[in-house]
C-alpha cells in the first residue's frame, strides 16, 4: 500500500529542509551513505507497537533510550544521566538530560517519558514487545521537568534492561498526536542520531543525519556528536540470495544473516569482512497452540517433540551454524539450563508409544494416525521464507514417520499474522532476540501476552505467571538463576515449545565499513559510530 504525505509529514520535511539549508552543503559525491541489507521485514516502525524484534535494528537509530546496555548486563547513561532503584525494585527514579529535543522541535522532558510509557500500556496501542519490556508498570510520576519516578505493581529487577531497548525509547507526543494512524508508517520522531525520511513497505527505510545530535555515550560508541553518516538506508531483503547478490554487486554495504552455504566462501574472499556473534535471547523454535486441538493435548506435544531429530536438523536446516537448543534461552543468556533436552530426548519409538497410549492409532492404509475416526492433523503456519520453508519440510518428514498429517501453510507476513494472532494455527515457528530472561519468558509464556499477543502458544497457566512475576523481582543473581531453572523445568515437562537451534548472528560487509557497534547481545547493529572509507 502506498502511503501519501499528510500535513504533519510536510511539516517534518520542511524542518529537514531548514536543517539542510543551515548545514554545510554537500554534493552528491561528498555525501556519505551507508546501506544495510536487513533480512527481516517491518510490521510498523512504531517502537511501542511493533511485534518484530528486527524493527529495533532500524528504529534504534531514530529513538534514543534512557540507558545503554553494552555488554549485556552493563548499563550506561543515555537520555538519563543517572538513576536510582528502590530496594524492592518497584520504583526507578531517572534524572534526565536537559539539553535534548525531539527531531520536530518538541522538548524532551519527563512528560515525554511519561507519555511514552503510558501509551505502551494503553490497550488501544496494542503493544506487545514493548509491553513485555515494561513489565508490571503501574504509573509514572513527573517529579520535575527532568526527573521522573517509574513505579511497578510488583518488583521489576529487569527494567534497566527494558529501557535499554528502543521499544521503550521516548517518542514525540506532538508527532504521535499529529500523525494519528499514520504514526509508524509515514512518520516517526525521536531524539536519536538519525531523522526519519521515508518508508516504502517491503522495500526500504531511509533516514538522514541529525546535525544537532550531541548526546551520544562515548563509553559505548566512542563519540558523542553527530554521526559521520549523512544518509542511512535499510534495504528490506528477505530472500537470502537476493540479499547476498546485493552485497556482491555493491548495492548494499553490509548485510545480516549470510546464507549458511556462503559463509566459508565469503570468509576467504578479501573483498568482504565476515563477523560472527552468539545470539542472545531465544533461538529457532516451534510453538504449540494450546487452544486448538490436537496440540492442546500434552501427549501429542510430547510425542512430536520426541519424534524430531533435532541433532540432524543442525546440518540439514541450519548448515552447521549455531548449536542445538535446549531451552527457551540461548546458551549466552543468564540462567540457561538444558532442561528441555533432558526431559525430551529424541526417541521416535517412544513417541509412537505415547500416541498409541493416548488412543491415536496408526491407519496402515493412509499412514496417518486416527482417534475416533478423526485423523491426527497439524496445521502448521509460517512466513513464506527460505529458512521457514526448509524447517517446515524437515518437520514434515519426521511427522510423516510418526503418522501425523502435517499440513504446511506458508504465507506472506500479513496473512500469517492474521492466522496466528487469531489462534487458528496448531504450530508455528518462532525466533526472537532479547537481553534479559524475563523478556523471553514474559513474551512467550505469560498469560498477559496470550490471545493475539506474542504468546502464540496461548499458554495460560497461573502458576507460570506467578513464577515469571516472582523471578523478575529477585535481586540476588543466584536466587534468580534458580527461579529461572524452575521455569525451564516446568516448560520442559509441559512441552510448551520445542527448541531447535541457538543461532549465531553473521554479518558480511565490504572492507570500507568500519566502527559499527553491535548491541543487543549480537543482534542489533548500530551505525551511529560507523565510518566509511578504505
Amino acid at each position: 500500500m502506498v502511503k501519501h504525505l499528510n500535513r504533519f509529514s510536510v511539516i517534518v520535511l520542511a524542518a529537514l529542509l531548514v536543517v539542510a539549508l543551515v548545514s554545510a552543503p554537500l554534493s552528491a559525491q561528498d555525501e556519505v551513505t551507508l546501506t544495510f541489507g536487513i533480512s527481516r521485514g517491518v510490521d510498523t516502525l512504531d517502537p511501542t507497537a511493533t511485534t518484530f524484534s528486527s524493527v529495533e535494528v532500524i528504529v534504534g537509530h531514530v529513538f534514543e533510550t534512557l540507558v545503554k546496555q553494552q555488554p549485556l548486563g552493563v548499563y550506561h547513561p543515555g537520555l538519563a544521566t543517572d538513576w536510582s532503584v528502590s530496594d524492592d525494585a518497584t520504583e526507578y527514579v531517572f534524572n534526565l538530560r536537559d539539553d535534548v529535543s525531539f527531531h520536530d522541535g518538541t522538548p524532551f522532558n519527563a512528560e515525554a517519558v511519561k507519555y511514552t510509557f503510558d501509551r505502551i500500556v494503553d490497550p488501544d496501542t496494542k503493544s506487545q514487545m514493548a509491553f513485555s519490556f515494561i513489565g508490571p508498570y503501574a504509573e509514572s510520576e513527573v517529579l520535575s521537568d527532568y526527573s521522573i519516578a517509574v513505579r511497578f505493581s510488583s518488583p521489576n529487577a529487569a527494567f534497566l534492561d527494558g529501557v535499554s531497548h528502543s521499544q521503550l525509547g521516548p517518542i514525540s507526543p506532538t508527532a504521535v498526536e499529529a500523525l494519528g494512524a499514520d504514526w509508524g508508517f509515514s512518520g516517526i520522531v525521536g531524539t536519536g542520531p538519525f531523522v526519519f525520511e521515508s518508508y516504502v513497505p517491503d522495500s526500504e527505510v531511509i533516514m538522514v543525519k541529525n546535525p544537532d545530535y550531541n548526546w551520544g555515550n562515548a563509553d559505548v560508541f566512542g563519540r558523542s556528536g553527530p554521526t559521520d553518516i549523512d544518509r542511512l538506508v535499510f534495504k528490506i531483503l528477505t530472500d537470502p540470495g537476493t540479499r547476498l547478490a546485493a552485497l556482491e554487486s555493491g548495492e548494499v554495504d553490509m548485510i545480516d544473516n549470510i546464507p549458511g552455504l556462503d559463509v566459508a566462501r565469503l570468509r576467504e574472499d578479501p573483498s568482504f569482512v565476515v563477523t560472527q556473534y552468539d545470539q542472545a535471547g531465544h533461538g529457532y523454535s516451534f510453538m504449540f497452540n494450546q487452544i486448538k486441538s490436537p496440540t492442546d493435548e500434552l501427549a501429542v506435544r510430547r510425542a512430536i517433540a520426541q519424534a524430531i531429530d533435532i541433532d540432524i536438523m543442525q546440518d540439514i536446516v541450519y548448515d552447521g551454524l549455531g548449536s542445538r537448543a535446549c531451552s527457551a534461552l540461548t546458551k549466552s543468556m543468564f540462567g540457561w539450563t538444558d532442561a528441555f533436552c533432558q526431559a525430551n530426548p529424541y526417541d521416535p519409538d517412544a513417541a509412537g508409544a505415547i500416541l498409541d497410549e493416548a488412543g491415536w492409532v496408526m491407519n496402515d492404509d493412509t499412514g496417518i494416525r486416527e482417534r475416533d475416526g478423526a485423523p491426527l492433523t497439524i496445521e502448521h503456519w509460517s512466513p513464506d521464507r527460505p529458512l521457514s520453508a526448509a524447517t517446515a519440510q524437515f518437520l514434515a518428514e519426521d511427522m510423516a514417520a510418526l503418522g501425523v498429517d502435517f499440513q504446511i501453510n506458508l504465507a506472506d507476513i500479513a496473512a500469517y499474522l492474521t492466522v496466528v494472532r487469531a489462534g487458528e494455527h496448531n504450530t508455528q515457528q518462532w525466533w526472537d532476540t532479547q537481553t534479559d530472561p524475563d523478556g523471553v519468558f514474559r513474551t512467550l509464556y505469560h498469560s498477559s501476552n496470550a490471545g493475539g499477543g506474542t504468546n502464540r502458544n496461548n499458554y495460560v497457566n497461573a502458576d507460570m505467571d506467578a513464577m515469571i512475576d516472582a523471578a523478575v523481582g529477585i535481586g540476588d543473581l543466584d536466587a534468580r538463576a534458580t527461579a529461572y531453572a524452575e521455569i525451564q523445568q516446568k516448560l520442559a515437562e509441559e512441552v510448551v515449545m520445542v527448541y531447535f537451534n541457538d543461532p549465531v548472528v553473521l554479518y558480511a560487509s565490504t572492507p570500507n565499513v568500519h566502527n559499527v557497534t553491535i548491541l543487543g547481545g549480537g543482534f542489533v547493529p548500530n551505525f551511529y559510530s560507523a565510518t566509511m572509507g578504505m
